[in-house]
């Protein structure tokens, strides 16, 4: 460690802003963060170095105090709060920093689609109170302020690639922030009803990314280090940035170390999952990495004939968190892509939560996974009975479980594991409450929300946050099994089960009143959680039907639970079970019991009147491209569009698992209720065989099968002829 950067390891007093302002009169040259726009073919690539970063930082800043009267603030909670409303691309980071030097607190939020309701948007505004909103000036002419929060209708939005100051001498400097400011506010779950916004201080933040450095075992690079150099760490990135994961680990841990962060945006990957491994592999990334699901993506999505040219050395560390992370999928990954140069001993299975800013758990640098195997049934009574090999290779594959160990503690966290009842700590192999305290802990959430979880004790010692996660120590590995509260991970995202819940409750009781013309219905009992697939976690429902509902609606009914359910949540439920009135387990105060009607289902003791079962995407057989000519003519236009017409149908059987009577090619696609994931992989496919883009804003022109099928054949034939 040189004697320069040895200060960010060591100053206590040391922020972000801080960070970067030294680093881009250090190293103003030195690339800092590259976007890499491949989904956008009218977009070029961008890239800024430290030196443009900060200036560029500090114009927003500027720019912002002159467009905004900001109030004084005489507490870091006081400091008012921006939100932060951009595509992928650099203009985010650039607007994340400026609003720090001005003094404000930035609250990322994720990127709405086109035309549709901003719940994640809302849910943040109404909690935090911003005076303005940031985003970019491609974006700001799209937001419909209609379908904002009341209490942010009338909030200036600024686009900040508009923002240009001309009085260099009074730009701001770091000096406004010190280590108690509030960096941002991390909004943790996917809930739209219970909003909760970590408050990660510039401590917490300076903290953790020294907590990951150390983790991930990586080197300062020499202070005189030019683009290029081998010292200097390339991370490549397409995790989004209003994701602690996406927004530190992807973007702010390459920056603390002085290397180059490239960016790719989520439907790039989404789109062709190869991009990720193409781009670490043409940039020679040292660095990447992203949850349990991207890695079984690319499994299942690449096929051999697209790797010939890959070239993986280069990758170092492949972190893997957010949510379960299966032993299967790392095991496939890495046989998979070993021919290409990937190493074995290059995976770094941790465990983080926003409440830690980020990482609490991992290796000492990247190994080879360690995989326990325990039997499952004392497991699912919480008791680990830990199998050697031999013990193992007696059992069936349904009688034991594999675990993948997250490492232990990193630099400046110490965990505990609880008795969540008791409040008594735990020995090893024993299951109970992950405990966090340290540096990276966030003193709480913000205003309005009991803090109680944050200041936990146990042996008399205090300052402890309750994570709500399960697990246990096994030889120093921490392995984590679960949730306290149910709450379902899905793709590295939290859903609470009560909202997805009362969405099915309010579609079930909607249309029994239009289908019964009885506007008295009692509401019926739901329940949601996660499931094992088979290669990854699903979302499952049950629901209760009303005594006087007639069978021949069931099929009906069970679709407008799966569009609901994709329309409010974003995610597609692989199984929807529709049973008589109590069926459902409850407690004797009326709560559902939602293990045992997990239970039920599992070993399918439960009565059903109906039951839609979707199999799972990586157990579908391949689909055919469409056989097309190589040089069509216009007078190819009917075959073509016929062509792309049945492909697209068999897409939505096979893989949206759309029952072959209901595809219609003049049905609107959203009608289908294709979740966001689907619909991306569609277009990705599509862009796959056929060579034509298909952007967000061609899907809502042509919104059937019939009009896209037509657009598409028009664009490839006169891209051909």
């Amino acid at each position: 460690m040189t004697a320069e950067t040895d200060v960010f390891a060591c100053e206590k007093t040391m922020t972000l802003p801080r960070l970067l302002e030294l680093r881009a009169q250090w190293h103003p040259s030195r690339s800092a963060v590259t976007y890499l726009a491949e989904e956008d073919e009218f977009e070029e690539t961008s890239r800024l170095s430290y030196g443009e970063l900060y200036e560029r930082a500090q114009n927003v800043a500027f720019a912002l105090r002159e467009a905004i009267s900001l109030p004084t603030a005489e507490t870091p909670e006081q400091s008012p709060r921006v939100l932060l409303l951009y595509p992928a691309g650099l203009e985010f980071l650039v607007g994340f920093l400026g609003a720090q030097l001005a003094g404000c607190i930035p609250v990322p939020t994720c990127f709405p689609k086109p035309h549709r309701e901003m719940p994640r948007l809302n849910s943040a505004a109404r909690d935090c109170s911003p005076i303005a909103i940031l985003t970019d000036r491609r974006t700001s002419p799209k937001i419909e302020r209609s379908k904002l929060e009341a209490s942010v209708r009338e909030v200036p939005i600024l686009a900040t690639d508009e923002l240009l100051a001309n009085v260099t001498d009074r730009l701001p400097t770091s000096d406004a922030c010190h280590p108690d400011s509030i960096a941002f506010l991390q909004y943790t779950s996917g809930s739209t009803s219970d909003p909760k916004g970590v408050i990660v201080r510039q401590r917490n933040l300076i903290a953790n990314l020294e907590s990951i450095r150390r983790g991930f075992g990586l080197s300062w690079p020499s202070d005189a280090a030019v683009d290029g150099d081998a010292s200097i760490e390339r991370g490549l990135f397409w995790l989004p940035f209003y994701h602690d994961m996406g927004l530190i680990g992807g973007i702010l841990e390459a920056l603390y170390i002085g290397g180059h962060s490239i960016l790719l945006s989520p439907r790039t990957f989404l789109q062709r999952p190869i991009r990720w491994l193409q781009a670490i592999s043409d940039h020679q990334a040292t660095i990447s990495g992203a949850p349990n699901f991207a890695y079984q993506l690319c499994v299942d999505r690449i096929p051999p004939s697209q790797t010939d040219s890959l070239s993986l050395h280069c990758w170092k560390i492949a972190f893997c968190g957010a949510e379960p992370i299966s032993p299967r999928t790392l095991r496939d990954f890495g046989h998979r892509f070993s021919g290409n140069g990937l190493g074995g001993d290059v995976f770094y299975p941790c465990y983080g939560l926003a409440e830690a800013t980020l990482l609490v758990a991992g290796g000492d640098g990247p190994a080879q996974p360690n995989v326990l195997t325990v039997e499952r049934a004392s497991f699912e009574n919480g008791v680990v009975k830990v199998l050697d090999e031999f013990a193992a290779s007696k059992l069936r594959k349904r009688e034991r479980h594999e675990l993948v160990g997250c490492g232990r503690a990193v630099a400046n966290t110490e965990l505990r594991i609880v008795d969540p009842g008791s409040l008594k700590p735990l020995g090893d192999g024993s299951i109970g409450e992950i405990w966090v305290r340290g540096g990276g802990v966030s003193s709480g959430y913000w205003a309005g929300v009991s803090n109680e979880r944050f200041d936990a004790e146990v042996d008399g010692v205090g300052g402890f946050c309750r994570s709500g996660d399960l697990g246990f120590f096994h030889n120093q590995q921490l392995y984590v099994t679960g949730r306290v509260k149910d709450m379902i991970i899905l793709r590295g995202r939290n859903l609470f089960p009560q909202d997805i819940e009362s969405t099915v409750a309010d579609c079930v009781r909607a249309a029994h009143e239009k289908w019964t013309e009885n506007a008295n219905v009692t509401t019926p009992m739901t329940v949601a959680f996660s499931v094992s697939g088979a290669r990854s976690e699903a979302l499952a429902i049950v629901s209760e039907l009303p005594r006087d509902f007639e069978a021949t609606l069931y099929t009906e009914l069970a679709r407008r639970i799966r569009r609901a359910v994709i329309d409010v949540h974003d995610v597609d439920p692989q199984h929807i079970w529709l049973v008589r009135a109590a069926s459902i387990p409850v407690t004797t105060s009326g709560k559902v019991r939602r293990s045992s009607c997990k239970e039920a289902f599992v070993d399918e003791s439960m009565r059903t009147k109906y039951r839609y079962d979707r199999s799972s995407l990586s157990e579908q057989a391949p689909i055919a491209f469409p056989v097309l000519p190589e040089k069509p003519q216009n007078s190819d236009e009917e075959h073509v569009r016929t062509e792309i017409e049945n492909w697209m149908s068999a897409w939505l059987v096979a893989r949206a698992g759309v029952p072959p009577t209901d595809v219609n090619r003049e049905t609107p696609l959203a009608d289908y209720g294709l979740d966001s994931m689907t619909a991306v992989e569609l277009s990705g496919e599509t862009e796959d065989w056929s060579g034509v883009m298909l952007t967000p804003e061609v899907a809502w022109d042509n919104p059937t099968i019939a009009k896209l099928s037509h657009y598409i054949a028009n664009r490839y034939i006169s891209a051909r002829v």
